[in-house]
């Protein structure tokens, strides 16, 4: 891709040209569609754990964003079970490489979503961001829990092309703290300015 190009999403020739090139690597080139590529969740998923202690498993002491405090999360391998209500963080298999003039949403496929899933909105990966994805998931269902396993292909990646280049400005650049990630992560602490 050069910065000559015009802006817009990707069609399948370029996502396929993405993969070539190891913009994306580990995809299945038969999960490439139209304009986005479909990409599946890996082993290991991040569960948000009970307060043993607690009424019906509630943490008394509320999370505070300000500190960037994490959930308390249970490590489990393979798949997890989703009961109402339930949240996990995953990542996905297929890792992406974003150039400065690239960026990608990550949706959730419709599929999943009509089997009650929710992505929380947190999906994107910035120019310049190079890693695994981690997913923010939860079951919307009221009398049905879900599973899901290592595998599964729940969630597609959209990519835009960006004209012009920021220059010096992409995630690399101004040390994002989740590039370089394998397996899903916690809330990161702010860098220092």
């Amino acid at each position: 891709m050069n910065n000559t190009e015009t802006n817009g999403i990707l069609n399948h020739d370029e996502i396929m040209e993405l993969i070539y090139s190891g913009v994306i690597e580990g995809a299945d080139k038969k999960n490439v569609n139209p304009a986005s590529l479909n990409v599946r969740l890996a082993n290991k998923f991040l569960v948000e754990a009970r307060d043993p202690n607690g009424y019906n498993g509630h943490h008394y002491t509320p999370l505070e964003f300000s500190l960037r405090q994490s959930p308390t999360f249970l490590e489990v391998e393979g798949g997890v079970v989703l009961a109402p209500g339930d949240f996990c963080l995953a990542s996905l298999i297929e890792k992406v490489n974003l150039p400065n003039n690239l960026s990608c949403d990550v949706m959730l496929r419709s599929s999943a979503a009509r089997m009650g899933i929710q992505h929380l909105l947190a999906g994107w990966g910035d120019p310049g961001y190079s890693g695994h994805l981690t997913l923010e998931l939860k079951n919307e269902l009221r009398y049905h829990s879900v599973r899901l396993v290592g595998g599964d292909s729940i969630i597609q990646l959209r990519f835009h092309r960006i004209n012009p280049v920021a220059e010096g400005k992409d995630y690399a650049a101004t040390g994002g703290k989740y590039s370089g990630d394998t397996g899903p992560q916690v809330v990161k602490q702010e860098r220092a300015q």
